[in-house]
């Protein structure tokens, strides 16, 4: 009887953002496929925890908020000699780093990583910014010496990545997105049924620097001085470190009673198909899987154009003037009469690029090359 491929996913689980989602769909497809078997480990009891568990996926809590690193990788250990996994794919730094230390001190199984967007803490100084140039360097370090695989979400990203480790260690593959369950969990959003005539411009992320919330802020006061006819209603859906900060610049900006922190929200789908446009202003990005659900319920979105977002968004709707001015045109162009019909259209040529099914095969196959040229390393040895 074949032996069942187990592949063991360590990420952080704190918030149900694009990782995570990502995350998620994979491993719930992975599942489905014959001769596989799935297990995750955890930083942090949440949303992927328990919509993992209702799939009967096995789930293991390590909480980073009440356990040192040094029990965290002793439990991590504990783990792999349990299960025993043939693969171990881990997502973001802290993951990427304990999940490849307890490997090579324990099972010593092939190990990959997904990188799901450009570096985020650029901007830190003082003892935060010399502790997190140490973490980056022991993560590289990590992915070119004990990982046989880094999956970058993006071309865009797969060329920024072959500069940090070796190039045939870089593999592309897009985020996918379940087509069918995002269009299962749409409903009517609650602030448009509270105000059906107001013009609804939303963002999605975590409230961090990169995800540039501030930007959008400043579009969105930009926006109501130069279009004051228009009643615009302005939505934020995410939580992070940054939120008190961006509470106080939208006083500030007198946008109080027009911008609302919605913070972390399960009805994710359901926000998107009430808005009139969806914006993505980051800096930089991998392939945000709140750009794939607004394509799948035909939601202009308006972003910036960089990573995958050039490949998911139309020409029309996408910013090369990274200001509040380019994105206030850019939400213009997409409340339009023919805004709704452009999306639709490129939905339609380009979703099935972005499926969860083919990315999952994509991912399927890529372990098995991995597996295989490991069990060939070690035959030669």
């Amino acid at each position: 009887m074949k032996h069942p491929l187990r592949v063991l996913h360590i990420i952080s689980g704190d918030l149900w953002a694009g990782a995570e989602v990502q995350a998620f769909t994979l491993m719930s497809h992975l599942a489905k496929m014959p001769d596989t078997e799935v297990m995750a480990v955890l930083m942090n009891e949440g949303t992927l925890a328990q919509k993992l568990r209702a799939i009967d996926i096995p789930v293991f809590i390590t909480d980073e908020k009440t356990t040192s690193t040094l029990r965290i990788l002793i439990r991590l250990r504990g783990v792999l000699r349990r299960w025993r996994p043939d693969l171990i794919h881990t997502h973001r730094e802290k993951e990427n780093i304990l999940g490849s230390l307890a490997n090579r001190s324990c099972r010593n199984v092939p190990s990959m990583r997904t990188v799901h967007g450009g570096a985020e803490h650029g901007g830190l100084v003082g003892w935060r910014g010399v502790r997190h140039g140490i973490v980056r360097r022991i993560d590289r370090w990590c992915g070119r010496t004990l990982q046989q695989r880094v999956i970058a979400v993006s071309s865009e990203l797969g060329r920024q990545l072959a500069r940090e480790f070796p190039p045939e260690k870089v593999a592309v593959i897009e985020n996918g997105v379940d087509i069918e369950a995002v269009k299962a969990a749409k409903d009517i959003a609650d602030f448009r049924c509270a105000e059906p005539q107001l013009v609804h411009i939303g963002m999605v992320g975590r409230l961090v620097g990169v995800k540039r919330v501030d930007l959008f802020m400043e579009t969105a006061a930009l926006l109501r001085r130069g279009q004051p006819q228009r009643n615009w209603r302005f939505h934020i859906f995410g939580e992070g470190p940054l939120r008190p900060e961006l509470e106080r610049l939208a006083e500030n900006a007198a946008l109080t009673g027009r911008i609302r922190f919605h913070g972390q929200r399960e009805d994710i789908a359901t926000c998107i198909a009430g808005l009139d446009a969806l914006v993505i202003c980051s800096d930089h990005e991998g392939l945000p899987m709140a750009a794939l659900e607004a394509a799948v319920l035909e939601v202009p979105t308006v972003a910036h154009a960089v990573g995958g977002l050039i490949d998911v968004v139309p020409e029309a709707f996408l910013v090369t003037q990274h200001d509040a001015q380019g994105y206030g045109d850019g939400i213009l162009r997409a409340l339009r009469q023919d805004a709704r019909a452009i999306a639709r259209n490129h939905a339609l040529e380009r979703l099935q690029r972005f499926s969860a099914a083919r990315n999952a095969e994509r991912v399927r196959s890529l372990y098995e090359q991995v597996v295989a040229e490991r069990r060939a390393a070690g035959h030669k040895g």
